[in-house]
């Protein structure tokens, strides 16, 4: 049978040097397989060329139909943690404790990325960090940073504080929150006024007022949060035990640091 001259013209360019695009992947750090397919022009060559890239240590798979440019001197992603995970998907954004650590507020770092995306995906590990996927909030308020899309700091503290039993817990969260400059209150209430549930507010009230020497909140902050309080008595651990009742919040919650005032015990 008769080769096709598409096939000669593959074969004529596997015999070209497989570097050829190297430098314009090392510009994108990651790509997708339509990506590829557009930079090199010719679909008959993308699954070669993926193949031999791989096979040569330029390009790793990370998930799915994502890959990642490696430095070929230390083989090791172009990529942070934190910029991969932006850019799993095109909604994709780092938030939660991640987003801490981009900001460089995190007293530790862990082994995971939390990633915000509307598109549903199986939490995965690749190259011993695990990307676990969180619900992402609309209209997040969100920042680029160290070449990442992350959560504002104040967007980054409502979500913490929010999910806290999710993702790290109360303690690691309140870790970050001592350390961070200071806030934009305004920014702050925004960020609430999105999610418009009252016992955040509660949570958030609390917190924040535990760590006011640390935070230093105008009180026009914690007027807010009690004016959108929820109006019952909620447990903020369940089933935890020394819980103490705040009854200015209506909240039974662990003494964290600070003001300790208008407290009863349980």
């Amino acid at each position: 049978m008769r080769e096709t001259t598409e096939v000669k013209h593959y074969r004529k360019r596997k015999l070209l040097p497989v570097v050829e695009y190297y430098d314009e992947i090392r510009r994108m750090g990651c790509f997708t397989l339509q990506d590829f397919s557009r930079m090199v022009g010719e679909r008959s060559m993308v699954a070669y060329m993926i193949n031999e890239y791989q096979r040569n240590g330029y390009i790793e798979r990370i998930h799915r139909n994502l890959y990642t440019a490696m430095d070929i001197e230390t083989g090791r992603p172009m990529l942070s943690r934190y910029q991969i995970g932006s850019r799993l998907f095109p909604d994709a954004y780092v938030s939660h404790y991640s987003a801490f650590e981009v900001w460089g507020y995190a007293p530790r770092l862990l082994d995971e990325v939390y990633v915000a995306a509307e598109t549903r995906f199986t939490d995965f590990r690749y190259n011993g960090i695990f990307y676990r996927r969180v619900n992402p909030k609309a209209e997040s308020d969100k920042e680029r940073v160290s070449g990442c899309l992350v959560t504002s700091l104040e967007q980054t503290v409502v979500d913490s504080i929010n999910n806290f039993e999710k993702i790290v817990g109360l303690e690691a969260v309140v870790e970050c929150i001592m350390r961070l400059p200071k806030l934009d209150v305004d920014r702050l209430l925004q960020c609430l006024e999105k999610y418009g549930n009252g016992y955040l507010y509660q949570k958030c009230g609390y917190v924040m007022e535990q760590l006011q020497e640390y935070v230093d909140l105008p009180e026009r902050f914690y007027r807010e949060c009690r004016e959108h309080c929820a109006s019952t008595v909620r447990y903020m651990i369940k089933e935890a035990e020394g819980l103490v009742y705040h009854k200015g919040w209506g909240i039974y919650a662990p003494v964290l640091i600070g003001n300790r005032d208008e407290r009863v015990d349980a």
